[in-house]
């Protein structure tokens, strides 16, 4: 009974296919150097958001122009464990050396990308697993691909 309901898969040319679940329609994303991310779109019932969809095909190309600003704001999360640490406090999570925000990107993993409105604007949110801080999703979010934010816990997609 529950099938008449089911969304039938959708299928781009570019980033493949997308199956709905949940409220999102969910494939995956390869942004090179990282590799690949969960990739969540926002949508109807039919088809993903024609914008969500854009943005998606767009961010391959983009992504190393947005490292920078990911970086920075990875290092900036992660100096307080790295503070904590050498103030004898226990973090709860191992604490790697981490040089500078160059330095970061050996210490995370891709984790998912989403895209959907925040505030009523299409809103890229690019997530990581960061090694010192292993009970959250760190989560990079641009709008109009500019970084409004580094969110140190999103919800996993």
């Amino acid at each position: 009974m529950f099938g008449l309901f089911k969304s039938k898969p959708f299928q781009d040319g570019q980033l493949g296919e997308f199956r709905r679940s949940g409220r999102y329609w969910k494939g995956s994303l390869v942004a090179v150097p990282c590799g690949t991310f969960r990739l969540a779109l926002a949508g109807s019932r039919e088809a993903p958001d024609p914008v969500a969809l854009g943005l998606a095909k767009e961010l391959p190309d983009r992504f190393k122009s947005l490292m920078p600003k990911i970086q920075t704001g990875l290092f900036e999360h992660y100096a307080p464990y790295k503070e904590a640490i050498e103030a004898g406090e226990e973090t709860g999570s191992p604490c790697p050396s981490v040089a500078g925000p160059e330095a970061v990107w050996r210490h995370v993993t891709p984790a998912h990308v989403l895209v959907e409105p925040l505030g009523g604007v299409s809103t890229v949110e690019i997530a990581f697993k960061v090694a010192w801080d292993v009970e959250h999703t760190v989560g990079a979010r641009f709008q109009n691909w500019q970084f409004i934010e580094l969110n140190g816990s999103v919800r996993g997609q």
